[in-house]
């Protein structure tokens, strides 16, 4: 089976990313199925050299946001001489009619959306363009009840959980000191963990309030990049939080920065499911998110669900409940949380080989 992911996002430390990225590996290791790649975005040598060991094929497009006649026209001809059974897009708005539209002229009969999300930054685009998206669209798939009616209504849709390889995120004590002694915390600190992009959904604005308000222990450590780096350090500087706040971009040891933490905020505007939240959980983390975030999400019971019209209970929570984020009481009980993750359907492989059979399936009714 030949198969095209694409995604309209950078190919980077994201959601969608970790998604795509999760699952081309894990059908790229079944003989029956041929996996390639469509981005718009230059990415390391160190990645390109795994998708390659992988046999996955991948594909830089002119930048869908800049370009985007160029980047159609190059992936409808792209699709087209390649014959794919499937293409599969992966995105947060029909304006993934775009992918749909390129599919059908190049020929592709089965033509896959993935909601990732529950809202858009552009909602009048998003409007504009559904008549679009529900012509050439053929299937739908979401990461969530949530953002599969969000997109696609009343219309059917299969539900592909958000999985990881949770044995990846056990909390490990020489991961913690390693990071913690990186960042020249002393051994009382509190250390607040976030990932995610720097951007208005994310909401890292909020958490520097948060962190203005409750005393010198609590440390907050911001993973990730985006278009809102430079305000963020910038507020960072007019609070005078420089030794307090830690913007460290990407990294590619999320699971130690999350050994190290001591508890996970995710203050967002709107999500899907988030990856993030997962893998925090699967740290054994108490996490405290935004209560516009499903509470689906809260697959522990270790999440807690709080406004973000206001940073005082936020600063509550924390200071009333340090003797909550014992570090030994999350390696006692990894175990147990493990398994509450892997019961409640959030194992990568797992997911992968229902994903498989799912596209199966798509292409033999198509």
């Amino acid at each position: 089976m030949n198969i095209l992911f694409i995604n309209t996002v950078p190919l980077d430390k994201n959601g969608i990313s970790t998604f795509i990225m999760n699952n081309s590996f894990f059908l790229s290791k079944n003989k029956n199925y041929k996996v390639s790649l469509s981005i718009f975005n230059e990415i390391s040598y160190e990645l390109k050299n795994k998708l390659k060991k992988n046999e996955i094929n991948i594909n830089i497009f002119p930048s869908r946001k800049k370009r985007p006649f160029n980047y159609f026209i190059s992936l409808a001809r792209y699709i087209k001489k390649n014959n794919f059974d499937i293409i599969y897009v992966h995105g947060n708005s029909t304006s993934m009619a775009l992918e749909l539209f390129a599919a059908y002229l190049g020929g592709c009969k089965v033509r896959v959306a993935h909601s990732h999300n529950t809202e858009t930054e552009h909602p009048l685009l998003n409007k504009i363009m559904r008549p679009a998206f529900e012509m050439f669209i053929t299937n739908r798939i979401a990461c969530s009840e949530e953002a599969g009616k969000w997109l696609y209504g009343n219309k059917k849709f299969f539900l592909i959980k958000n999985g990881i390889n949770v044995e990846n995120y056990a909390p490990r004590l020489e991961n913690r000191n390693k990071i913690r002694i990186n960042l020249g915390l002393k051994r009382e600190d509190v250390l607040l963990g976030h990932i995610g992009g720097l951007n208005y959904q994310k909401n890292q604005e909020f958490l520097i309030d948060v962190i203005k308000k409750i005393d010198n222990r609590y440390k907050l450590v911001l993973i990730g990049n985006g278009q809102d780096y430079n305000k963020l350090h910038q507020k960072i500087e007019e609070y005078n939080l420089e030794n307090r706040i830690f913007l460290i971009g990407q990294v590619e040891n999320v699971s130690e920065y999350l050994s190290a933490s001591d508890v996970f905020l995710m203050p967002s505007r709107y999500e899907g499911f988030p990856f993030a939240l997962v893998e925090a959980q699967a740290s054994g983390l108490v996490c405290l998110v935004s209560d516009t975030i499903t509470t689906n999400t809260n697959i522990t019971n270790n999440v807690h669900f709080t406004s973000i019209l206001n940073t005082d209970p936020w600063a509550n929570f924390l200071n009333k409940n340090l003797k909550n984020f014992s570090f030994d009481n999350r390696v006692r009980n990894i175990k147990i949380i493990q398994k509450m993750i892997r019961n409640a359907g959030y194992d990568s492989e797992k997911n992968g080989v229902y994903l498989s059979k799912v596209l199966e399936d798509m292409v033999l009714s198509n």
